[in-house]
C-alpha cells in the first residue's frame, strides 16, 4: 500500500483538524447541489463551468486521510469517491472510516447506495460509489 501517488492535478480544498467529516461533507454536498458535471467535449465558458464545479466538489479531510468528491451528473444520479492517501502515497483502505464519510455524504439514502468500483489502480486506492435516482 505504499504506492507513490501520480501527478494529480490539485481540484479541491485541502480540510484541516478544524473541520469534522460531517461539516466537509455538508459542504460538498450543497456545492454539488447546485449544478452537475457534464460529460463530453467541452469549451470556452462551460468548460470553465464544469472546472469550477470539480474543484468545488473535491476535498482532501487531513485528519482523516481522505480524498473525497461528491458530485451529481446530468441525469441526477450521485457519485462520491473516496481515496486514503497519505501526502505521497496510498493508505490502506479503511471500513469503518470510508463507512463514516458515506453515512455523512448521503445522510437518510446510505442504504441505498451502491459499490460501482471495488477498487482501481493501485490496489484499493479509489473506490467510486453511487446513488440513483
Amino acid at each position: 500500500m505504499d504506492a507513490p501517488l501520480g501527478p494529480q492535478p490539485t481540484l479541491g480544498r485541502i480540510f484541516g483538524s478544524d473541520w469534522t467529516i460531517a461539516n466537509v461533507a455538508k459542504l460538498l454536498h450543497f456545492n454539488a447541489g447546485q449544478d452537475f458535471v457534464r460529460a463530453g467535449p467541452l469549451t470556452g465558458g462551460l468548460r470553465e463551468i464544469n472546472e469550477n464545479y470539480l474543484r468545488k466538489t473535491s476535498a482532501r479531510h487531513l485528519p482523516s486521510g481522505v480524498t473525497v468528491t461528491l458530485r451529481r451528473d446530468s441525469t441526477g444520479n450521485w457519485h462520491a469517491e473516496l481515496c486514503f492517501a497519505g501526502v505521497d502515497h496510498y493508505l490502506p483502505w479503511n471500513d469503518a472510516l470510508a463507512e463514516e464519510w458515506l453515512t455523512a455524504l448521503f445522510l437518510e439514502n446510505r442504504r441505498r447506495v451502491r459499490a460501482v468500483t471495488e477498487c482501481a489502480s493501485p490496489p484499493n486506492a479509489v473506490r467510486h460509489f453511487e446513488l440513483g435516482i
